[in-house]
């Protein structure tokens, strides 16, 4: 299990980090309003919406064996796009240990939570509690 939770965590990471990718409003992205921008509150929104899918059993935690599934989701998808990029990532571990705050092998909603709010904060450069078009990260294709 020891050499699965690296990977698993990446996933989550990865999964983490493409939600801005996914579908959460009219732009494709997490401006749930449509209005150019995403509000913190947007940003939650989406973080715990994605949070709900990736919590396939619905404990209130994301678990390894729900890492393994989602990462064989993304493998799945990834062989039905073989043009799509690579998408930045690997090893993990690091992430993980960011997101898992109590180092129990789990990450619950309040984890994801905090994670995701850092990440708003790191893209958040004028710190003026939105994020403009120049501060969110490009779309990496289209969403699943």
């Amino acid at each position: 299990m020891s050499r699965l939770l690296p990977t698993a965590f990446a996933v989550l990471s990865l999964a983490s980090l493409a939600g801005l990718a996914h579908a959460q409003g009219p732009r494709g992205n997490q401006d749930a309003n449509g209005d150019g921008v995403i509000s913190a509150e947007e940003f939650d929104n989406a973080a715990k919406a994605r949070f709900q899918r990736m919590d396939a059993n619905h404990d209130g935690v994301i678990d390894a064996d729900e890492l393994a599934m989602i990462q064989k989701r993304m493998e799945e998808r990834r062989a039905e796009r073989p043009d799509a990029a690579p998408r930045p990532g690997g090893g993990g571990g690091g992430v993980w240990a960011e997101m898992d705050a109590d180092h129990d092998g789990k990450v619950t909603e309040a984890e994801a939570l905090a994670a995701s709010r850092a990440r708003f904060a790191k893209l958040d450069a004028d710190k003026n509690g939105v994020l403009s078009e120049a501060e969110q990260p490009a779309r990496r294709g289209p969403p699943n």
